[in-house]
C-alpha cells in the first residue's frame, strides 16, 4: 500500500504483519540503535492497529510520529487521521510542503519551470508524484493558482504560504523538505517566521472548500 492512495478490497495484499514488523522495530529500541518508533504514509486502520499491536505488549514501545503528505493541495490528513493522531498523542511530520514544487509557483512560468525541478526532470517517471499533483487536472490547476493569487494579494512568497500554513497545525512536529540549492534552503527557513493572518486563513479554507483535496 505505500505511496498508494486507494484502497481496492478486490486486491491481494501480503503485508508484512504488523507483530512481525514491532519485533523487529523493539529489538532495535533494546538494543539502542532506535528510541521511538515513526509510522510512514499510513492510514487510520494501519495507525490505530500498530497502537493496538504496540500497547498490548510488555515492554514500553512508543509509535510518536507519521509521515505524511500534508500541504495546501492535500490535506487528507484533516480527516480521520488527526482525530487518530490527537487522541494517541502521535505527531505528524509533514513531508511534500510544496507538493513537489506547485506551490512556489514555478511550475507556471511561461518555460514551465527550471528543467532540472523534479516535475520536469522525472517526467513520466514519477508515477505516484504526477498523478497526485497533476496540473493537467483543472481542480489542481485552479486550487494551485488561487493559493498563489493569495500570496501575492498579501505580499507574501508564495513557500512562505505554503510552510506557514503546515507550521500553525497543531499536531505538526516538523515539516519534511527537499532542497538542493542555498536559496531554497533560505526560502523554506525565512518561511518558518511567517504568521499568517486570520483573514488569509480564512481565504485558505474559502479555496479548500471549493476544490476540497483536489489531491488525493
Amino acid at each position: 500500500m505505500f505511496g498508494e492512495t486507494d484502497y481496492d478490497p478486490l486486491r491481494h495484499y501480503t503485508p508484512v504483519g504488523f507483530e512481525e514488523q514491532l519485533d523487529a522495530l523493539e529489538r532495535a529500541v533494546d538494543a539502542g540503535k532506535i528510541r521511538y518508533i515513526g509510522l510512514s504514509n499510513e492510514t487510520p486502520y494501519g495507525i490505530m492497529k500498530f497502537q493496538q499491536v504496540a500497547k498490548s505488549r510488555a515492554g514500553n514501545l512508543q509509535i510518536v510520529s507519521i509521515q505524511n503528505a500534508y500541504n495546501l493541495l492535500c490535506r487528507n490528513f484533516d480527516l480521520a487521521m488527526a482525530e487518530c493522531c490527537h487522541n494517541e498523542r502521535i505527531s505528524l511530520l509533514a513531508y511534500s510542503p510544496l507538493a513537489m514544487g506547485i506551490l512556489s509557483g514555478k511550475y507556471f512560468a511561461e518555460d514551465g519551470g527550471p528543467s532540472n525541478s523534479r516535475l520536469n526532470l522525472f517526467k513520466g517517471r514519477y508515477k505516484e508524484g504526477e498523478s497526485r499533483y497533476d496540473l493537467s487536472k483543472s481542480n489542481v490547476l485552479y486550487a494551485a493558482k488561487s493559493y498563489l493569487e493569495i500570496a501575492s494579494r498579501y505580499g507574501i512568497h508564495p513557500v512562505s504560504l505554503a510552510i506557514a500554513f503546515i507550521m500553525r497545525h497543531p499536531l505538526v512536529a516538523s515539516v519534511v523538505f527537499g532542497a538542493t540549492k542555498v536559496w531554497q534552503l533560505e526560502e523554506v527557513l525565512a518561511a518558518c517566521k511567517v504568521n499568517l493572518s486570520p483573514e488569509i486563513i480564512t481565504e485558505i479554507n474559502k479555496v479548500h472548500s471549493r476544490f476540497p483535496s483536489p489531491c488525493p
